[in-house]
């Protein structure tokens, strides 16, 4: 085996023990990081303006009131449902 080689199992073997050492949080950031930066300019073009029809889209809705509003007893409740769907969205992402 050549230095080189045996240089890049090493490295690859500390990556590996890094991220398994990452909790799940820090793995889901690390996760992001890669995909971000696969991303082409006109993805991310594309996802800017999805963003900004979303963000328009919630202003309209404000405007004619529709929403909820939450209080110190209900927030808990709010919180736990936001955190569900992140983990779905993200369990669908990794399919």
């Amino acid at each position: 085996m050549s230095q080189a080689a045996a240089i890049n199992t090493k490295l690859i073997d500390s990556l590996a023990q890094i991220i398994l050492s990452l909790t799940d949080e820090e793995r889901e950031l690390l996760l992001q990081k890669i995909r971000h930066s696969a991303l082409s300019d006109e993805a991310i073009q594309r996802q800017q303006e999805a963003l900004q029809q979303e963000i328009e889209l919630g202003i309209e809705q404000l405007k004619q009131g529709n929403y909820v509003e939450y209080d110190d007893s209900s927030l808990p409740s709010l919180l736990e449902t936001i955190k569900m769907r992140g983990k779905q969205r993200l369990q669908q992402e990794l399919i």
